[in-house]
């Protein structure tokens, strides 16, 4: 891997040093089966509508994940297990992750840095401490999908995320960043809902500031929100951007303008997934964040995915923030070039509040997809190219589902007779009344 032209000797440093965790016994079949059980209980859930009390969902929850926690002490993929440990190393030496690895260990806001430093000054090992922020956000997850979801679904709903296999996996097996930018981004558009303009804004753009892809989720805060209050929501969200890229300043002792440049020119992985990872199986393009013919079709995957985006936002405006949002990211898994498995966990909690049976049918085909990446083709020793070559040739029914779960029924407001998840009444401050996108139902907070 390339060393990025401002790496630091402390980093290249962290970047080389062996990883001596010892491992837990039982992995990855105790795993498997756990995920099995919860797959069963997953579609039980669904098709009977079990609703129990909140408490019980979320200690079921936040049981399953300390379970995979448990059993998967020294098998936490490598980024997660390495780069994002030296992000927080490097926070609490006063120095960037963004500029102090090589290139493409982190290529962020220093957000979440600051929260691993805070995980590592627990001392806790770093494969159950560093896990501490996906976890509890999944719990917080499963507490908004409550708040979010009609009153008479909202304990199926948050059910049915604390069984996903999917969320587990990602949160407890992988520990990545996605279930605390899902959690954020809920919560922001929680407040969309309710007219708190400051608050979502907030909540917006600390989303926005863990990675690249929430911006995504801001575009169904903005739709949440009438029009004429945007400006209320943009302007706590771009402050928390400006504070983030001034800490780098402030607190890391780095240049703004080396961090701007890191941000910006970051590519994701490209070869496994898609239509890349298809043209990567008949070497038409490399694999990797770098390598033949990777350049060329980071810009054009560039240009699709603006395109789809801008598509979808056409199509499904008036299909309510929800169907919105789950629209983009379920388009963009379908688009993209680049991919991590944890992308895989975007749109789930918002297929999940739509209730649809295409949306229950990809997360149920998201969550075998990821237990094969992670319990199989990730620990592998051996048979590394069947492993790539199912992985990429598995993508192409995922993506099918992914299209098939968009909410096309609901493009225009008021089709069909699902109703937009979660509005129990409480309006925003001067939004006026109309239908509400997703069923007809009246909401004073959609403008």
């Amino acid at each position: 891997m390339p060393t990025h032209p401002f790496a630091s000797p402390l980093g290249a440093t962290l970047a080389a040093a062996p990883d001596t965790t010892r491992t837990a016994p039982g992995f990855p079949l105790v795993i498997g089966v756990l995920m099995l059980l919860c797959a069963a209980a997953f579609v039980t859930a669904y098709r009977r509508q079990w609703s129990p009390p909140l408490a019980a969902t979320v200690a079921v929850a936040l049981g399953l994940r300390l379970v995979v926690l448990g059993f998967s002490y020294g098998h936490t993929p490598h980024d997660v297990a390495s780069y994002f440990k030296h992000t927080g190393d490097l926070v609490l030496a006063g120095h960037n992750p963004a500029t102090g690895l090589p290139r493409f260990q982190w290529n962020f806001l220093p957000l979440m840095p600051y929260v691993y430093a805070l995980e590592i000054k627990t001392g806790l090992p770093w494969q159950l401490g560093g896990k501490i922020a996906p976890i509890l956000a999944d719990a917080a997850i499963v507490l908004l999908l409550a708040r979010l979801a009609p009153a008479r679904h909202a304990g199926t709903v948050a059910l049915l995320y604390a069984l996903c296999p999917l969320a587990i996996l990602v949160s407890a097996q992988h520990g990545q960043v996605e279930p605390v930018a899902l959690a954020l981004g809920l919560g922001a558009l929680l407040y969309a809902r309710r007219g708190a303009d400051l608050r979502s804004g907030l909540l917006a753009g600390l989303a926005v500031a863990t990675k690249t892809w929430p911006v995504l989720l801001a575009v169904g805060v903005f739709r949440q929100t009438p029009p004429r209050r945007w400006w209320r929501v943009a302007a706590p969200l771009a402050v928390v951007l400006a504070v983030l890229l001034a800490s780098v300043r402030l607190f890391l002792h780095d240049s703004m303008h080396a961090m701007v440049h890191t941000l910006t020119s970051y590519r994701s992985y490209v070869g496994t997934w898609g239509w890349a990872g298809v043209l990567g199986h008949f070497h038409v393009v490399g694999i990797g964040y770098t390598g033949w013919n990777v350049d060329s079709y980071q810009k054009f995957d560039s240009v699709l995915m603006a395109l789809a985006v801008a598509a979808v936002i056409a199509l499904f405006w008036r299909a309510g923030a929800v169907a919105l949002t789950a629209s983009l990211l379920l388009a963009f898994l379908a688009v993209t070039a680049g991919f991590g498995v944890q992308y895989l966990l975007w749109p789930a909690p918002f297929v999940l509040l739509l209730r649809r049976p295409s949306g229950m049918v990809f997360a149920f085909a998201a969550s075998v997809y990821a237990a094969f990446v992670y319990l199989i083709a990730i620990p592998a020793t051996t048979h590394g190219g069947l492993w790539l070559a199912a992985q990429r040739w598995g993508s192409l029914p995922l993506i099918a589902c992914a299209v098939a779960a968009m909410p096309w029924a609901l493009r225009r407001a008021g089709a069909g007779a699902e109703p937009e998840p979660g509005d129990d009444g409480e309006g925003g401050e001067g939004g006026g009344t109309q239908p509400h996108a997703d069923t007809g139902e009246l909401s004073r907070s959609n403008g």
